[in-house]
């Protein structure tokens, strides 16, 4: 696992967006090890292996790619962005904001047309007190909202979220990192999974992500290029696209590992 600290030089000028932070958080301790079935999900889910995804991300390249029956598709608006900056009383704030969109099409029956839309929200702080240290301070948001679109809605919608916060006082520094996912109002928690499958603190290497219920795990994401999707069969039926639109803009979010 590489340090983020070595990656992020932590001063005014180079803070940088908190949304490249959250991404960061989620890439820096991945592993690119061999792909890890999640624990408890072998002989018990329905596997939807990633095919035909670049290795690139960016406004250039197609981003489309295929998710078992599914294609991830029409990814637009990836090179839009706004930015605008005030200083207050010493105190700088930055905020920027972007999204993009896509879609989830065909499935089992070849009618599923989901409408996944996606923004990053980010807001930085920066002061130097006059007989203190410098202090920054980065907040950032990630959200996608998954629902039908056209005639073939059925009501169902998904929401994945990633909260990031980071603050920097002279050399001492502190980073966080929140994941869920909300299907049709109930809340899913998203962790880490390492080498044996199962759920690990968020410091150390991991293999892929496992969402969670109360009764245990729903889904699961493997990020061994170029990416395997589990949908366990605890999660109810008409809940699985869904499930499945929003770990696809987690996959467009972060990029392939």
């Amino acid at each position: 696992m590489k340090n983020i600290a070595k990656h992020h030089k932590f001063s005014a000028s180079a803070l940088g967006s908190t949304v490249i932070m959250s991404l960061m958080l989620l890439t820096a301790c991945a592993s690119t090890a061999p792909l890890v079935t999640p624990h408890d999900f072998a002989g018990q889910s329905q596997v939807l292996p990633a095919a035909n995804r670049s290795r690139l991300t960016g406004v250039l390249v197609d981003e489309s790619f295929d998710l078992g029956p599914y294609r991830v598709t029409g990814v637009q608006g990836k090179g839009s962005s706004s930015a605008n900056s005030t200083t207050i009383n010493g105190v700088k704030t930055e905020n920027k904001r972007s999204g993009f969109s896509y879609r989830l099409v065909g499935g089992p029956s070849g009618q599923t047309e989901l409408i996944g839309r996606c923004e990053s929200r980010s807001q930085e702080r920066s002061s130097t007190p006059k007989f203190g240290m410098e202090q920054e301070q980065g907040r950032s948001l990630f959200s996608c909202v998954c629902n039908g679109g056209g005639s073939n809605s059925d009501g169902h919608e998904s929401k994945l979220s990633i909260a990031g916060d980071q603050s920097v006082q002279g050399r001492s520094s502190s980073t966080s990192l929140s994941l869920a996912i909300h299907v049709d109002g109930q809340a899913y928690r998203v962790g880490r999974y390492g080498d044996r499958g199962q759920l690990i603190p968020a410091d150390e290497p991991f293999h892929g992500y496992r969402v969670d219920g109360p009764q245990g795990a729903v889904a699961a994401l493997g990020l061994n290029y170029p990416g395997t999707v589990w949908l366990h069969e605890r999660l109810p039926a008409p809940q699985r696209e869904v499930m499945t639109c929003a770990i696809a803009g987690l996959m467009l979010h972060r990029g392939p590992q």
